[in-house]
């Protein structure tokens, strides 16, 4: 199955196209949304925060609302959903990662969010879901 820049698995933009008021439209496009935070934040501490600390000083539960809103639809083109264990796996060998492979850890993550809620906004405080993103736009080059 092959999938183009601005595609998702039926077509429809998904991966980076935003609209006229700059609100992200395709997953690729809180790359630099997610940054942003992350060097605000890191900023105004000095530092880049442990993972304690990032619980409690990154804001990104809108954000993975939105994620969620976003992939809601698109789930059902992947077959294979992994737990906690797979999906940490994964993610040791993200930048390795073909592009399906990439677009299962992070439907996994979505997925596991429905089973423990706020799992998504963990994963995007550890820039977990950032270094997923990262690996998916570059396994486009």
């Amino acid at each position: 199955m092959d999938m183009k820049l601005n595609q998702d698995f039926s077509d429809h933009v998904l991966l980076s196209e935003m609209d006229v008021f700059g609100k992200p439209k395709g997953v690729l496009d809180f790359i630099p949304l997610m940054e942003r935070e992350f060097s605000r934040v890191e900023n105004i501490i000095g530092k880049e925060l442990t993972p304690e600390a990032a619980y409690y000083y990154y804001d990104f539960y809108d954000m993975a609302f939105e994620i969620k809103v976003m992939l809601k639809g698109k789930s059902a083109a992947v077959k294979d959903v992994w737990g906690k264990e797979a999906i940490e796996r994964n993610l040791e060998a993200c930048e390795q990662l073909g592009e399906m492979k990439l677009w299962n850890t992070l439907m996994s993550v979505v997925k596991m969010d429905h089973l423990d809620h706020g799992y998504l906004e963990k994963k995007i405080k550890d820039k977990t879901i950032l270094k997923i993103l990262r690996a998916l736009k570059d396994s486009f080059r």
